[in-house]
């Protein structure tokens, strides 16, 4: 019996990524070279904080078109709410009479976060590098290109979720976070309040991937709609890279892990389609109440297979196209 593949994790042996940074600056680097993660592809000063006042904000001391506070300092009040400055930065008056706070300039450092080979230069802006990932092929992203260091919690239960990003991942501001199995809109509302770069999960519902649609938030699905699991393979290669530089890439859902070039297996095959099904293949059941997981066959028949779930001593019967080979 041939059955239709689901491929999750793929060698890529050699694609394009721009490095850019945010604002004109200098790179130091020249095409031809090597770089690794750390290596420093150029610099810029660059604000990267900024706040737009609600109406009804009154500045504190504020008798200039702009004027500098220190950290910790009073900016002002909007009703009985107090605003005090998060870092050094200046506030003044916005075109549309609105206050604005903007964070001092700093040095921004424009780091490679991969192993490859510098192919072109745009001048004072980006550097483009040939180099190697292993893609993790998700069902569905929204449409938004993000690149930040990746972050993997436990799978959690519904409860722990909103607890992990308030109190395990302080600082996630940028950051590519996996949230586990399914995850609702309440948490990928935390995540988009608390600045986080992207949110990876199994599954999810429509009215939550149309929240993160709807606000440009980058957010990927690995297994579907409704309430999938992640497959185990795929969430323990994500926590074995953890806190690694990763490329979120969703009009092609996919999320680009950087591999050094000794971590791609040499092949020239043609990964097939479809395959014949055998006795110890992970599969990806989509019957219920079995909707959703993953698991190997104990047994096949002409036009289905047999499974075990958990510590069932029993086989269940998973008639096709009920589904697919998952690797």
């Amino acid at each position: 019996m041939m059955v239709p593949i689901i491929r999750k994790l793929i060698d890529n042996k050699k694609c394009f990524i721009e490095r850019v940074l945010p604002v004109e600056g200098v790179l130091s680097v020249e095409t031809g070279i090597s770089v690794e993660p750390f290596d420093r592809l150029g610099e810029c000063k660059f604000s990267q904080n900024r706040i737009v006042f609600p109406k009804g904000f009154k500045p504190s001391n504020f008798k200039t078109k702009k004027r500098f506070y220190y950290t910790g300092s009073l900016l002002g009040k909007a009703g009985k709410q107090k605003f005090i400055a998060p870092c050094d930065g200046s506030l003044e008056v916005g075109n549309d009479k609105k206050y604005i706070f903007q964070e001092a300039e700093k040095r921004y450092p424009l780091l490679a976060g991969l192993w490859g080979i510098v192919k072109s230069i745009q001048k004072n802006k980006s550097v483009l590098i040939e180099t190697q990932t292993k893609d993790l092929l998700m069902a569905a992203c929204t449409e938004e290109f993000v690149s930040g260091e990746l972050v993997v919690f436990p799978n959690p239960t519904d409860i722990l979720k909103k607890y992990y990003l308030e109190n395990f991942a302080k600082g996630i501001k940028g950051k590519i976070i996996y949230i586990g199995d399914c995850v609702g809109t309440d948490v990928v509302k935390k995540a988009f309040e608390m600045e986080a770069s992207a949110v990876l999960a199994g599954s999810t519902d429509v009215e939550t991937f149309n929240f993160a649609k709807s606000n440009n938030f980058a957010f990927g699905l690995i297994s579907g709609f409704g309430n999938i699991k992640t497959p185990d393979f795929v969430y323990k290669y994500l926590s074995a890279v953890s806190y690694r530089y990763v490329f979120f890439e969703g009009e092609k859902n996919i999320l680009r892990v950087p591999v050094r070039p000794e971590d791609i297996k040499p092949s020239k095959e043609v990964l097939p389609l479809v395959k014949e099904v055998s006795v110890g293949m992970s599969v990806l059941v989509l019957q219920e109440p079995h909707f959703g997981l993953v698991t190997a066959v104990d047994s096949v028949s002409k036009s289905s297979i047999f499974v075990r779930f958990g510590a069932e001593k029993n086989s269940i019967e998973i008639k096709r196209p009920n589904f697919f080979l998952i690797e």
